[in-house]
């Protein structure tokens, strides 16, 4: 009995020891890989000083477009409907890791739809900037009053 029970704790200390390598091998927390670069609640201008931009547009944004204006477009309420908070979410992780979206092969219309939603909901200052806000008013108002626009 009493090599049986020291048998078994040879044989759990083995087996917690097994087990230690493999959590000690493994990193507590994934690194970010060298080109993450965080895409998603940054200002526009940050994104473009950052060479983050295409065609003065961000190029996250551009390819969601390109991709909803090549797939999407005679989808019924597009940004009604809702996509997938699980594709969604996988998408901009992948996004954000430097790593290239297939927007084809990794998300669908309607979660696309919803990822480019929340990449403009994110903008820390929105699309207009508050400092732009006062001239768009501007020109609004001239166009408005019949003046030209």
């Amino acid at each position: 009995s009493l090599l049986l029970c020291s048998f078994q704790q040879n044989k759990a200390a083995v087996r917690l020891r097994e087990d230690m390598k493999k959590v000690v091998s493994q990193p507590l927390v994934k690194q970010k890989s060298l080109s993450y670069r965080k895409v998603f609640g940054v200002s526009l201008p940050d994104l473009q000083q950052q060479g983050l931009v295409k065609e003065g547009v961000p190029a996250v944004l551009w390819h969601m477009v390109e991709y909803l204006k090549e797939t999407g477009l005679k989808q019924e309420g597009l940004f009604r409907v809702n996509g997938s908070v699980k594709v969604v979410e996988q998408l901009r992780l992948k996004l954000e890791s430097g790593e290239e979206a297939e927007l084809i092969k990794d998300g669908d219309v309607c979660s696309v739809a919803s990822l480019l939603k929340l990449f403009l909901r994110e903008l820390p200052d929105g699309v207009i900037t508050s400092a732009l806000h006062p001239k768009f008013m501007q020109l609004y108002q001239a166009c408005h009053l019949g003046a030209s626009c």
